[in-house]
């Protein structure tokens, strides 16, 4: 009886480690040895995630072809929050990531469903969530981030595909999610370095509530520059625990006269222990620099605002 109870003993580890276990390919986009490098990095890393929140762990990236900076941004996520992957056998497209001259500068795959594991009950929000992976040309991975929906990805693309800059939109809707995950993060660094210098912050605040078709809600509107938007946000993001943060209905217009500047506009939530609310964000991007765009301009405006002055382009003066 002994030996049996020992023999079950061991296998135990092994049972669950094998429950961790996650199978990868890429059922199309991508051919050759680089496919097999990346499919091998993606269902290692995907592996070491579920391992790590098994075991209540830090995730082990040995044996896993990533960049530190990769690393570092699934780490400042996890320091916040855990996650599991939520399918053990996972086949997805493989998309090409190109620059505004139509070259591949990397690779991305979407739609990987995990579910989010609080540390504490500081999370609000929906956990079911989608990751997307990106790689460079040599199959590494070199980012990773919580992502919108896919309908909501390919509704994007397919505008792009009619307006011709779809590769830039791909680029833009990568930026977003970055920008994204940098406030569940919590990377102020990333916040530093995207915005421009003189970037402009507006914030609006409602100040008469009362809204009926004759009598519309009151707005008041503050700014700010760089450097005051960021030590307020340094001070949101001492002060709580993880900060759920979810973009939708996002809309991508490419400046007339000036085509490396594009308007983003996005109804963003935001989720934590003791505030939570909804707004639209506009975001201005210039791309002139591709591979390290600026945003200009970020301004918060309450949902109640009528469609008629939710900020545009055409609502600021851009060098």
């Amino acid at each position: 009886m002994k030996k049996i109870l020992l023999a079950l003993a061991m296998l135990l580890p092994l049972a669950l480690h094998a429950q961790d276990e996650v199978a990868f390919e890429f059922s199309d986009g991508i051919n050759g040895n680089i496919k097999a490098t990346m499919e091998q990095n993606t269902a290692r890393l995907l592996t070491a995630i579920n391992r790590a929140e098994s075991k209540n762990a830090d995730i082990n990236y040995s044996g896993i072809g990533i960049d530190n900076l990769a690393s570092q941004s699934i780490g400042m996520m996890w320091n916040n929050v855990h996650f599991r992957v939520v399918d053990d056998d996972i086949v997805e497209h493989c998309l090409r990531v190109k620059s505004s001259s139509g070259a591949v500068i990397g690779y991305q795959v979407r739609n990987i469903a995990v579910e989010m594991k609080p540390l504490d009950n500081s999370y609000v929000g929906d956990r079911n969530q989608e990751v997307c992976i990106n790689y460079d040309r040599n199959g590494k991975i070199s980012d990773f981030n919580i992502t919108m929906g896919m309908q909501q990805y390919l509704r994007i693309i397919k505008e792009g595909e009619k307006l011709n800059d779809m590769d830039r939109r791909m680029q833009i809707l990568h930026w977003v999610e970055q920008f994204r995950n940098a406030y569940c993060q919590k990377d102020i660094n990333f916040m530093e370095n995207v915005f421009s210098d003189d970037a402009l912050i507006v914030t609006g605040k409602v100040v008469k509530r009362e809204h009926t078709d004759m009598k519309p809600i009151s707005v008041e509107y503050t700014t700010q520059g760089k450097q005051q938007y960021l030590a307020g946000l340094r001070r949101v993001f001492k002060n709580n625990g993880y900060i759920n943060v979810k973009f939708d209905d996002i809309e991508i217009v490419r400046h007339g006269a000036k085509p490396n500047y594009y308007g983003v506009t996005l109804k963003q939530g935001w989720f934590t222990k003791n505030y939570s609310d909804e707004g639209i964000v506009f975001i201005v991007w210039d791309f002139t620099d591709e591979f390290q765009p600026k945003i200009m301009v970020r301004t918060w405006q309450p949902m109640q605002i009528d469609d008629s002055e939710v900020f545009t382009l055409n609502n600021f003066k851009l060098n």
